[in-house]
């Protein structure tokens, strides 16, 4: 409920917001698109980038579980 207010409150003129949570970290992403084209602007933090971190963690997982 909270990611749904804050899309909605922090619409503006030009650009729209949207909130979410990466499934695999947790965290907080925010995407900008342009109002009228739709297209993306930007991610905060790049959705590849945290991509890349969940899989590190799962990797670090595995190699902790390897050793033990």
């Amino acid at each position: 409920r909270a990611i749904e207010h804050a899309n909605k409150s922090l619409e503006g003129t030009f650009t729209r917001f949207e909130f979410s949570i990466h499934e695999a970290t947790h965290e907080i992403m925010v995407k900008v698109f342009d109002r009228e084209s739709g297209e993306l602007i930007r991610e905060i933090p790049p959705e590849k980038l945290l991509d890349m971190v969940a899989k590190l963690w799962e990797l670090a997982g595995i190699m902790v579980d390897e050793r033990i």
